[in-house]
């Protein structure tokens, strides 16, 4: 589970010091590789030290991520990325390895480890926890993770040479108890899901459904990262949407901290405006066609409610209408009208999708944030969302509609804003100027230093 919308997937030994010029570099078994900085950003001396720690560098949450870090570096701070997983070639990101509750490094004891696990040897309290998930999850099969890791991040060389942790997805990634207990500087958390303030659940509405089966690792693991967050004396919350603030003020160990909204990081340059016509010429669509679209990672997952989509499409009963489908295709569908177009990576394509659609609906039941809203209107398509995440802010008559989460109102809302008229550039312009690289990082600056105050 990497988090966010769907995808559009060296060991060493000893400490190695080298001296170059008139900097320290440490080379180690954790993967810390040599800052390399625009020839413009290495003349500042004393620039801010920012470190982001994340499970992966790629995903929704990871493309946030990074579009905030190099938007940060653009602006003069010295900033690194940490992940268990690097997925990208960009050189300021640091992939670790595992180094605690591990048997050995070499491929086959990792594998040998894993086996033992499953067969329910279990020689420390990583291989414990993980061997109570997986019986239950052979059974339900839904993101549910632990807070002991295989990773003690806080013994990382980046860590020690930053001024600022910034925490984003890192579950799976980060044990929290020895990186609360042991991290004594300043501690920014962008929460990219619920899962900082649940036990092992990533959303609140999952935990209403599965607690019964989870009951005893959710109330266990809830204690654990209360225990480790309430030792920690510098900490801050970011919150991606209203909804997301309101999700932390009702969580103990979270409410009384400090808490800004500030929204995810996502490039207008990723995403281009089509002319609607010339999208569809090149997507093979008929141009007398209304057409909608929807993404998500997979067709199945509830949450997305991708079912009730298609059940507002007989409601609307037209002929005319066709609905694009990005994302696994995991499910039945009879529909002759719905085109499933598989996942999509590319961004040019994806925005060909956008550009040629009427209407993008996404009437998600729970989202942290829900960036195909904005990466929809970059491409200056009006958009039917439910409220949740960041829809429920900027979604109004000016570039959309807002829903409920059943079939009829999914229908009434696609019939209004088929019946409206947007300009679509200015659709793209506002969106612009809230998710923009350059504003986020600009008020992740003021924080920072808000922090470092303290």
């Amino acid at each position: 589970h990497l988090g966010g919308d769907a995808n559009h997937g060296k060991r060493g030994g000893e400490y190695i010091l080298k001296r170059r010029t008139h900097s320290l570099y440490i080379y180690s078994s954790f993967g810390f590789s040599p800052p390399l900085l625009n020839p413009k950003l290495q003349l500042i001396s004393k620039s801010m030290k920012i470190l982001h720690i994340a499970l992966t560098d790629g995903g929704g949450a990871g493309m946030g991520l990074m579009n905030q870090h190099r938007a940060l570096l653009q602006l003069g701070v010295d900033s690194r990325v940490l992940v268990a997983i690097k997925q990208g070639k960009d050189a300021t990101v640091t992939e670790m390895h595992p180094n605690q509750n591990v048997w050995g490094s070499n491929k086959y004891v990792v594998l040998l480890q894993k086996i033992a696990r499953r067969m329910g040897l279990t020689l420390n309290q990583y291989d414990r926890t993980h061997r109570r998930i997986y019986n239950i999850k052979k059974k339900i099969a839904i993101p549910f993770s632990s807070p002991i890791t295989q990773y003690d991040v806080s013994r990382h060389p980046l860590v020690e040479w930053a001024d600022v942790i910034n925490l984003h997805f890192v579950s799976g990634f980060v044990d929290i108890p020895s990186f609360f207990k042991n991290v004594k500087k300043p501690i920014v958390w962008t929460m990219r899901d619920e899962n900082p303030g649940l036990g092992g659940f990533h959303y609140a509405e999952t935990k209403q459904v599965h607690y019964k089966e989870f009951a005893d690792l959710e109330d266990e693991f809830l204690d654990i990262k209360r225990n480790a967050i309430e030792s920690c004396s510098n900490l801050s919350i970011v919150s991606l949407s209203e909804i997301m603030r309101h999700f932390c003020d009702g969580v103990d160990f979270l409410s009384n901290r400090p808490n800004t909204i500030i929204y995810n990081a996502i490039s207008p340059d990723d995403y281009t405006m089509f002319q609607r016509n010339e999208a569809r010429c090149e997507l093979g669509i008929n141009p007398d066609d209304i057409v909608l679209s929807f993404v998500c990672c997979l067709l199945s997952e509830k949450r997305k409610r991708f079912v009730e989509v298609l059940e507002a499409l007989d409601i609307l009963d037209d002929k005319r209408i066709k609905l694009l489908c990005v994302g696994k295709c995991d499910v039945e569908i009879t529909n002759p009208n719905v085109i499933t177009l598989g996942s999509i990576s590319d961004r040019r394509r994806m925005s060909l999708v956008y550009s040629a659609s009427d209407v993008f609906v996404t009437p998600s039941a729970q989202e942290s944030f829900g960036k195909t809203v904005v990466e929809a209107l970059y491409c200056g398509t009006p958009v039917v969302s439910t409220p949740v995440g960041i829809a429920a802010e900027i979604i109004d008559e000016g570039n959309g509609a807002l829903c409920g989460g059943t079939p009829y109102e999914i229908a009434q809302a696609i019939k209004r804003v088929l019946g409206n008229k947007y300009n679509q550039t200015e659709i793209r312009q506002l969106a612009t100027e809230k998710f923009a690289p350059e504003n986020v990082a600009k008020q992740y600056i003021a924080l920072y230093n808000e922090t470092l105050k303290n």
